[in-house]
């Protein structure tokens, strides 16, 4: 089951390619997006849920492209577990 990771306070200078090295240490990756507009956050999907935790024991609050990461796992706006287990879609409203 795929997992998504939020990197916060990450370097504006960090790159994608930066950060797949460093998260890939940890399983198999299937998106790396790093923002640019604003800088300063990405996130970072696994495959595997168990991948995605190891990232996040190892690396939050470690230095990654000159500052230090803020890593957690990624939450729907509406604070549920961001894919599929998370219920990420939300179906119509029944009519009653």
């Amino acid at each position: 089951m795929v997992q998504r990771i939020y990197v916060g306070n990450l370097d504006p200078r960090c790159s994608k390619e930066e950060l797949t090295d460093e998260c890939g240490r940890y399983g198999r990756l299937v998106d790396v997006w790093v923002a640019r507009n604003p800088p300063g956050f990405a996130f970072v999907t696994f495959e595997d849920v168990r991948d995605a935790e190891d990232c996040l024991h190892a690396l939050n609050g470690n230095m990654l492209g000159g500052t230090r990461v803020k890593i957690e796992m990624a939450r729907n706006q509406g604070g549920r577990m961001a894919g599929p287990q998370g219920g990420g879609m939300r179906s119509p409203p029944r009519g009653r």
